[in-house]
């Protein structure tokens, strides 16, 4: 763990939020904490990890959000640039979220027609 890692609950990395404001750090944890529920109920959750990048454009940031997830032996990853942060951290979250299901779901259909 170096100092720009923030460790959650969870097994949930943020690498890159300590430049962020305590109080948007609060909304980022919660957005994330969410996703990673709606990620347990559809798989085996080991960890996640987001890293955050700010680009400057003038005097406002673009964020580029790089999430990865590791999910049973699978890893999922997701890469969103976004002008609002928030929204880009749920974008990621739902890449991922996405990708998971989708897995499971094959998965799923894979064992029905092996197993008949």
């Amino acid at each position: 763990m170096d100092d720009s890692e923030i460790k959650l609950k969870g097994n949930i990395a943020l690498v890159g939020f300590e430049i962020l404001d305590p109080a948007e750090l609060v909304i980022i944890k919660k957005i994330v904490g969410t996703y990673v529920k709606k990620i347990c109920e559809n798989g085996p959750y080991s960890e996640m990890r987001l890293t955050l990048q700010q680009h400057a454009h003038g005097k406002s940031f673009k964020h580029e959000i790089q999430g990865l997830a590791f999910i049973g032996n699978n890893r999922f990853s997701a890469e969103i640039t976004e002008w609002n942060l928030y929204s880009a951290v749920s974008q990621v979250c739902e890449k991922i979220l996405n990708a998971v299901v989708h897995d499971m779901q094959k998965e799923q259909r894979h064992d029905k027609v092996t197993f008949k």
